[in-house]
């Protein structure tokens, strides 16, 4: 069997690699009717791909001053602010991921739940809990919860990211996560499944995935232990 043809790259991509080949030789981008003209594309895609990136943090554009872009990029492994796998984002800080699967429950949802989340009383909910490690070490604590609106059989949790579970047990496709950062305390069943101490600082973020619908497609708790994965949050300064 002979392997599938590679993916092209989408126009986000293909600028991506621009941005990636000016940052890194330190130069402005290419101007809208260059890129429209080298990547036969139009002008107006080209202006919308570049918002994105604008957006993202990329670079920076200015009527009369060309595209400038943010080279510091270059040096953020994985950033907080762009929601990735969370193997993809320990790889991105040039370690081996691995994940345990703790556990997983169907169990009804709970009353805070489902007035926190709009979600009907008595939903079921698919919960699971996940030990993420870099190299072995352990790095994270996650627990996912998928309200189950439709009832096709449960998949295996390890075969799934919670942005599939969520598809296929809340029936809605997560464009958008809502990120709660919080400091907290450890307590004892958590620091020994991540090798701390009771009362060691960690980095807590509750998670809520929302569905293009408006509907939540999934919640999450994680523990991250302080300085296991380095990464960033971008934000653009907006000058009067």
């Amino acid at each position: 069997m002979t392997d599938p043809a590679p993916r092209p790259a989408t126009r986000d991509e293909t600028l991506e690699a621009i941005w990636l080949q000016a940052a890194t030789a330190g130069r402005p981008m290419p101007g809208e009717s260059t890129l429209a003209a080298d990547l036969s594309m139009s002008r107006a895609a080209v202006r919308e791909a570049l918002v994105r990136l604008e957006e993202r943090g990329y670079l920076r554009r200015r009527k009369g001053a060309g595209t400038v872009v943010n080279p510091s990029l270059l040096d953020i492994p994985a950033r907080f602010d762009l929601q990735v796998d969370k193997s993809d984002l320990i790889a991105a800080t040039g370690r081996t991921p691995a994940v345990e699967i703790l556990g997983s429950e169907l169990s009804p949802i709970t009353v805070d739940e489902a007035v926190q989340f709009r979600i009907a009383p008595g939903t079921p909910v698919f919960r699971i809990r996940k030990l993420w490690r870099a190299d072995g070490d352990p790095v994270m604590l996650a627990r996912d919860a998928v309200p189950v609106r439709r009832r096709p059989p449960i998949p295996p949790a390890a075969d799934h990211t919670i942005f599939t579970l969520a598809t296929e047990l809340a029936d809605e496709h997560p464009e958008w996560e809502i990120a709660w950062p919080a400091a907290e305390a450890l307590d004892e069943p958590d620091a020994r499944l991540l090798g701390r101490h009771p009362g060691d600082p960690m980095l807590s973020v509750e998670l809520t995935g929302i569905g293009r619908s408006g509907q939540v497609a999934y919640w999450s708790s994680e523990l991250h232990i302080p300085g296991a994965l380095r990464y960033a949050l971008v934000r653009s300064i907006r000058h009067p």
